[in-house]
């Protein structure tokens, strides 16, 4: 965080303010507003006690029902969230559906391709990301996220290929991020047994952080990957 957040933040801690005993002791002695039930709920949230921050995301819901909060919105994704992590396998879509404008709608997709990734639920992570990708076709994270993905898995590589290609068009103006995407397509480029390509799209990523030691352990891998195919050949 900031300095001057940082500062402010240690300052708090050490005079046990806004602290997450802090917040309880005045909800304990009485003191109870969105504000106090909102930042139990967050430190519980920032700790990962996710049962215990959904107990109280849910009196927030429950007794100050205000759509235009923050606090509001805030707890009813979370809410979701944590009843999709629970098992609840429609949650995440349902919270989607019913809450239109939304600002947490790609955060609730992300959940579900991640969750479904490490679950190693392929046709839901593949159908997840393809509902993403058509609500969010023109976002050069998602593409990216997409395309880095399809190369860990080796599946829909020529899509994954299309997709990481246009997110390179689109951080046209931000050369230091470019150069994270253009590594994705070049590694998609390596899965694909295109091993000249890959190399060639490494150099554009070096081009742009020419000190970056993962670019250049990369280009070494699609060296050595092109030196051995042609040995076997």
């Amino acid at each position: 965080m900031p300095p001057t957040e940082y500062l402010l933040r240690i300052k708090d801690i050490a005079k046990k303010r806004n602290t997450l005993s802090d917040y309880l002791d005045r909800y304990e002695n009485g003191n109870v507003s969105v504000d106090i039930i909102a930042g139990i709920a967050m430190k519980y949230e920032d700790r990962k006690e996710n049962d215990k921050a959904a107990e109280f995301y849910s009196i927030l819901i429950k007794d100050y029902p205000d759509p235009s909060s923050e606090y509001y919105i805030k707890g009813k994704f979370f809410l979701a969230s944590h009843e999709f992590k629970s098992g609840n396998d429609t949650a995440l879509k349902k919270y989607i559906a019913e809450n239109a404008d939304s600002p947490f709608h790609l955060d609730a997709y992300r959940k579900m391709v991640h969750h479904y990734a490490d679950t190693k639920q392929r046709e839901k992570e593949l159908s997840a990301y393809r509902e993403m990708l058509s609500i969010f076709p023109n976002d050069p994270s998602t593409l990216n996220s997409y395309s880095w993905r399809m190369a860990e898995i080796e599946t829909n590589l020529e899509d994954a290929l299309l997709k990481v290609r246009k997110a390179v068009v689109l951080t046209a103006d931000d050369p230091s991020r470019q150069a994270g995407i253009i590594d994705t397509e070049a590694e998609v480029l390596w899965k694909m047994g295109r091993f000249d390509e890959a190399i060639e799209a490494i150099e554009r990523a070096l081009a742009i952080d020419p000190a970056s030691q993962y670019y250049k352990n990369q280009k070494e891998k699609f060296i050595e990957s092109r030196k051995a195919t042609s040995q076997s050949a």
